[in-house]
């Protein structure tokens, strides 16, 4: 099927001329296309997406530059964008174990409640990160069936550790007598391990255009909150589509700001910058309850602070880590509390979830430079007496064409200046021949066999 797909997106790169590089690292072989909803190709992708979805797909090039140029002007093409490469947001667990405390954060006031008025509806949490340990003896009684993206099997078992630990803070089994015990331990809890990055030169990362069919895969099977521990700096169609079609199901994209000490609002970070109201960007605070020197920031773009630095958690082949730091791991802190909130509280919509976390955070000159102005506290969340915060003020119907805010933010040159995924005829190196229209149409008719994300 590749060579299929390769032969014939080559037709169309055929004798034009590349143009330069895209500042994100990204796949060399791979495109990500969306066709508009009243083509041939487009009306193909909706009879297999779910639920009538007009979606993105992967298409095999021999080069991404040129196929990308080729691609800028077409009719019937509403985006092609490169397959950036993820990578996971930890920081190194090699610094001198601390014991910690977070007062603030309040857990112990916030599991009394739950073990008073039990551990509610079940929630489930889609990880979508590296997997997990599928055997580990604090994790395998929380685990539900996921999907491995990366090796494209069902089996999303971890081979770095980054997936493992996010679920260990997450969820791992309280009062069993070993290990360590997860901020949602007494919670009716359910966590769906998907699968989209691996261990590749030593570095945890995986495409872009697995996490979107991650993010799908999640809401399509019954996930109430996503959990996403990773990011880039470069803006993506299909990945900001992916999280709007989780904010039209109810789902929370709950996602680490980054570990760069930069201002999100200046330098923009994916996908924890989308602007919409299901999702919810977290830093990373110290023990001494202060912002976390790695962590990114910024005062529209980066909502709750969580603990983020010198954590215990689980880790691969049923081990533990004393020790790790991260906005990546503050961001389990968060879903936690979300879990707790929706277990008790099934009925609420997911922006009133989202206004309960951001209105009850403990406020602090610390976190000025955050939208909530505090960090995250659970018992506050539990107890919140009006949950109708923050309802919805973004339009949730379907649409097939780019959303505004997408072309909004692509205009302004966010995440990587005027380069990225923004398709505009300024690029092109070179015009199309007669021949290359012909060919097109062609493709239109003949790529119907190409996988779509789904």
């Amino acid at each position: 099927m590749k060579d299929v797909k390769a032969t014939i997106i080559g037709l169309v790169v055929f004798g034009l001329i590349s143009f330069p590089a895209f500042s994100a690292e990204y796949k060399s072989d791979e495109v990500i296309v969306k066709f508009r909803s009243d083509n041939v190709m487009s009306k193909a992708a909706l009879s297999e997406g779910a639920e009538g979805e007009n979606r993105s797909m992967v298409v095999a090039v021999d080069d991404a530059d040129e196929a990308i140029n080729s691609l800028a002007d077409m009719e019937g093409i509403e985006y092609a964008e490169p397959n950036y490469v993820i990578e996971a947001e930890s920081i190194p667990e090699d610094w001198p174990y601390l014991e910690t405390e977070w007062e603030d954060i309040d857990l112990a006031g916030a599991w009394d409640l739950i073990e008073t008025s039990g551990a509610g509806e079940l929630v489930v949490v889609a990880v979508i990160d590296s997997g997990v340990d599928l055997d580990h003896p604090d994790l395998v009684d929380i685990l539900i069936d996921g999907h491995d993206f990366a090796n494209n099997d069902s089996t999303p078992e971890d081979d770095t550790g980054h997936g493992t630990r996010v679920t260990g803070i997450l969820a791992a089994m309280g009062n069993n007598g070993i290990g360590v015990a997860g901020i949602a331990w007494n919670v009716e809890i359910a966590v769906m391990p998907l699968k989209f990055m691996k261990m590749n030169d030593g570095k945890t990362t995986g495409s872009l255009s697995d996490a979107v069919d991650a993010i799908y895969y999640a809401v399509d099977h019954g996930a109430d909150i996503i959990n996403a521990s990773w990011g880039f700096d470069t803006y993506s169609y299909s990945l900001g589509e992916a999280i709007k079609y989780a904010q039209r199901k109810g789902v929370l994209f709950i996602a680490s700001a980054g570990n760069s000490s930069q201002d999100n609002d200046a330098h923009a970070h994916y996908p924890s910058n989308y602007k919409y109201d299901n999702v919810i960007a977290v830093a990373a605070m110290n023990r001494y309850g202060d912002l976390a020197s790695f962590s990114n920031y910024g005062k529209a773009s980066v909502d709750i602070a969580a603990p983020g630095e010198g954590l215990k958690t689980t880790n691969i082949n049923g081990g533990y880590s004393s020790w790790v730091s991260g906005t990546s791991y503050a961001t389990p802190f968060v879903s936690a509390v979300a879990a707790m909130v929706i277990s008790q509280s099934p009925d609420l919509s997911y922006s009133s979830v989202r206004g309960v976390l951001l209105n009850s955070a403990v406020v602090d000159d610390n976190y000025n430079d955050l939208n909530s102005g505090g960090c995250v506290n659970a018992y506050n969340a539990l107890t919140a007496e009006d949950y109708d915060f923050l309802e919805s003020s973004m339009a949730s119907g379907s649409s097939s064409q780019v959303d505004s805010s997408m072309l909004a933010m692509a205009a302004a040159g966010e995440g990587s200046g005027s380069k990225g995924c923004m398709i505009d005829s300024a690029r092109n190196a070179g015009s199309a021949s007669g021949i290359l229209i012909f060919m097109i149409m062609i493709v239109l008719f003949q790529m119907s066999r190409v996988k779509h994300l789904e």
